[in-house]
């Protein structure tokens, strides 16, 4: 991610990546600061923390979200606009 980052001079600017897991769950994951393990860029929303399913889809308004992360590194979706909808919702809400 970082060397691709550079070759576009686009260096620091990806909050998230959005990819399906092995069941076909929709993932959005934090990028780290460049060098470290655990300093996310950008978090999914701290109110998201934890939550999952019916619970998860009433506090964020977004259909199908599946789970977040304790520390927001993480979360999930059944869809891809859902996954795009939480990484563009925690963006906002930094």
């Amino acid at each position: 991610m970082y060397d691709l980052e550079a070759i576009h001079n686009i260096e620091g600017q990806v909050k998230f990546v959005l990819y399906t897991d092995q069941g076909g769950m929709w993932r959005v994951q934090a990028v780290t600061v460049k060098n470290t393990a655990f300093t996310n860029r950008v978090g999914l929303l701290e109110s998201w923390r934890g939550v999952r399913d019916a619970e998860l889809e009433k506090v964020s308004g977004i259909p199908g979200c599946k789970f977040v992360h304790n520390s927001g590194f993480i979360g999930g979706n059944k869809e891809f606009e859902g996954a795009l909808l939480m990484a563009q919702k925690s963006i906002a809400g930094a």
